[in-house]
């Protein structure tokens, strides 16, 4: 179920705290508010989007996880991208067209919307069409590194790549504290992202866990003892996502 709260309108990563963006003028942070849907929340498991519709609006990670997923004929449905706190699902140039992927909520999720009309509105700012491009492009570096990390990492060295990706775009968003953030996908999930199965999932896990990377929190956290080792690991750059990541993390 679908529900509508109130709450200010401050997504993250490129568009957090847009009220606080110096490249944004402030008729530039009261039209893009104008345009954004009330703040909507749906459970784990929830469909933004199915494979097959028409594209009719963006949407605006605020709070949660949600991923980009294929249905394959065998029932498996491969991850194809995260959509982390901040994310938006596409930069626009998808609208109007038939999707090629489902979108789901991998946890409960906060977003927000901007319609089609509404998205061909805040386009005709050149500073706010500046933000969809540079998401373009964040997007397609991500992309990029996955299919690298497929084919040319082994099991461990995946792993090690997607928990620095993770780590790097919290930390962008301001989600991470003293090397701690938020990391929800089970080891089904890890699986479905970096091509591996569940029981090798779980031991490369543990590998990294024993040379004294990582070690698993509560609440669905991870902790990065040595970020240094860990991006040396996964072979991680963190330039297009997060410039400096903090000594605590290192």
């Amino acid at each position: 179920m679908e529900t509508l709260v109130k709450h200010t309108k401050d997504g993250m990563y490129l568009f957090h705290n847009l009220k606080s963006r110096l490249d944004l003028c402030d008729e530039d942070k009261r039209v893009f508010d104008s345009y954004t849907s009330p703040v909507r929340e749906v459970k784990k498991g929830s469909h933004l989007a199915r494979e097959g519709e028409v594209l009719e609006c963006l949407h605006l990670i605020e709070k949660g996880w949600a991923c980009r997923y294929k249905m394959l004929h065998n029932g498996r449905e491969p991850i194809t991208s995260l959509l982390l706190p901040g994310d938006i699902s596409d930069n626009g140039q998808g609208l109007y067209n038939r999707l090629d992927y489902s979108i789901k909520a991998i946890t409960p999720l906060r977003f927000t919307t901007i319609d089609s009309e509404s998205a061909e509105r805040l386009f005709e700012r050149p500073r706010i069409l500046r933000l969809f491009k540079a998401s373009g492009h964040i997007s397609h570096s991500v992309a990029m590194n996955w299919i690298v990390n497929i084919s040319a990492r082994n099991a461990e060295g995946r792993i090690a790549n997607l928990l620095c990706e993770c780590y790097a775009r919290s930390h962008a968003a301001g989600m991470t504290y003293q090397g701690r953030y938020f990391f929800p996908l089970t080891q089904t999930e890890i699986s479905e992202v970096v091509g591996l199965s569940s029981v090798h999932v779980s031991r490369s896990l543990n590998k990294i866990k024993r040379k004294g990377l990582i070690e698993s929190c509560d609440h669905r956290q991870i902790h990065i003892k040595n970020w240094h080792g860990l991006a040396a690991l996964g072979d991680f750059r963190s330039e297009n996502l997060a410039p400096s990541i903090p000594c605590a993390a290192s």
